[in-house]
């Protein structure tokens, strides 16, 4: 029921047309007693157009539908533009078209914007509030909550942040430097976080390749997991240098994630993507890129419950909690990216398949392309420290498949049981393309490339059938459109 404002007046905002349509609105009055009068009067309206496919707005279509099986309901995506280029390469300029530009998009079940927001910064993860409203984190370290009238409803920002604007009327987190990826909103109306903080660590890596090469003391980043208050206070706090190894490393250790984001010289140590929270079991459970693995930490204690990950690399007390698999699977997690807490013990993720071996082993890394990126669902037993691949989108890599080495989302829709993909940006097939080492200029890197992204749903088999694919593209290929990730609802209104 709208609200009556002190002269009498109601407005009701109404949200979710499709672009370029007509509407004809008629109204009826209802009375207390439930007696409903119609109105005469019919209000025509004609929803705007979506702007001009080109540097401000990806080609939206639907290449594959099987509409009878499709979720019910509005896809929201984060949309994002990439200058293709090297990140270390770009100048300002460059880089300020990727930052200072973000979109999010609805679409409905035929693949029709609905609705969107365009940001003034780049946007990383949403997530859908219950009431409707829509919580994100931006680029320059800023969560944002904003209602579906894009109006800015609350912000906070990393107290110690380089990027940090004090006259943004942010709410500041004291004493983190970063907030980062995707937020989560807790049944009890608190916030948790990732916030890589830095540490110098003496005779630190200097090469991921050569184990004999010389060391020195580096700045390292490393994530903490927060949850904080309405107000900005901090009411728990989890720091990965305290529980893990820092000497167990990623290809992608010198890699300039933090470089390009106000923290020169610094290294990715965890990169975290993606927290959730199992609330039955206790367990807040981190998506760690960098570790290639995904971890259940107790709420109550801080200690590490569980390791879903390859076994390799993790030594000391920390190697009894790698939970053994049962049952068939198809790979551990490869750069995993946000899992979603389906029930007690049960979650799905991404698997975006990176590399598939760590520095230091015989291994060799898989090329992109050669690999393949995935969604699945796992069953964790956290008695008998086991875990069950229920599902995955696909088995193997075939002439169809996506690779996109970064970022990435799948979580389980209510009413279907399908899974919804976001395939970031499926990179080129291309044996000369390196996903490996951005500092490597005998070789073409990723970021380099043109790819399109897709937004896919599948069925709850085993594994799962494609059901819907959107495709986001830019039919110049000047940039390409990357999606961070999203989220599904019932509406674009939300709430109940």
């Amino acid at each position: 029921m709208a609200p009556v404002a002190s002269d009498g007046s109601v407005s009701l905002p109404i949200v979710g047309f499709r672009h370029s349509s007509d509407l004809t609105v008629t109204i009826a009055l209802r009375s207390a007693r439930g007696t409903s009068t119609p109105l005469s009067n019919k209000l025509t309206y004609r929803a705007p157009p979506v702007p001009d496919v080109g540097l401000s707005w990806p080609k939206i279509e639907t290449v594959e539908i099987d509409r009878a099986r499709v979720e019910p309901g509005i896809t929201f995506v984060s949309v994002r533009r990439n200058f293709l280029e090297r990140g270390s390469l770009m100048t300002l300029r460059q880089r300020d078209f990727q930052r200072k530009f973000g979109l999010i998009i609805a679409l409905n079940e035929d693949g029709e914007v609905v609705w969107y927001y365009k940001s003034p910064e780049r946007v990383a993860g949403i997530q859908s509030m219950p009431d409707g409203r829509i919580l994100m984190t931006l680029a320059d370290q800023r969560t944002r909550i904003i209602d579906v009238l894009g109006n800015v409803q609350r912000e906070y920002v990393a107290g110690l942040s380089p990027l940090r604007d004090p006259a943004s009327g942010a709410i500041p987190i004291d004493g983190i430097q970063t907030i980062h990826h995707e937020p989560y909103l807790t049944k009890r109306g608190t916030f948790i976080a990732m916030s890589a903080n830095a540490r110098r660590i003496e005779n630190y890596y200097t090469s991921v390749t050569d184990p004999n090469a010389p060391r020195k003391a580096q700045m390292v980043m490393g994530d903490a997991i927060i949850e904080y208050d309405a107000n900005g206070k901090i009411l728990w706090k989890w720091d990965s240098f305290e529980y893990l190894d820092p000497m167990r490393v990623h290809f992608h250790l010198f890699q300039p994630y933090w470089m390009t984001r106000g923290f020169p010289d610094h290294l990715d140590w965890t990169h975290g993507n993606g927290v959730s929270y199992d609330e039955k079991n206790g367990t807040i459970i981190v998506s760690l890129k960098q570790m290639d693995a995904i971890i259940g930490i107790s709420r109550k204690s801080g200690e590490v419950k569980w390791i879903y990950g390859d076994p390799t690399g993790w030594n000391g007390a920390l190697a009894a909690k790698v939970l053994k698999p049962k049952g068939q699977f198809v790979r551990y997690p490869f750069s995993p990216h946000h899992p979603h807490v389906d029930g007690p013990g049960l979650m799905t993720y991404y698997d975006n398949g990176m590399f598939q071996a760590f520095p230091f082993t015989e291994k060799a890394p898989v090329p992109q392309h050669q690999n393949f990126s995935r969604g699945a669902r796992i069953r964790v037993d956290e008695k008998a420290m086991t875990f069950e691949e229920i599902w995955t989108s696909e088995t193997e890599k075939t002439t169809d498949s996506c690779y996109n080495w970064a970022m990435g989302e799948a979580e389980t829709l209510p009413m279907t049981g399908n899974a919804l993909l976001i395939r970031a940006n499926c990179t080129p097939r291309d044996p000369s393309v390196s996903d490996f080492n951005e500092f490597d200029l005998s070789k073409r890197f990723v970021d380099e490339t043109y790819g399109d992204a897709f937004v896919e749903q599948y069925s709850k088999d085993n594994p799962g059938r494609r059901i819907v694919r959107y495709r986001f593209s830019n039919p110049d290929q000047i940039t390409s459109w990357t999606l961070y990730g999203g989220f599904h609802r019932a509406s674009v209104a939300g709430g109940k």
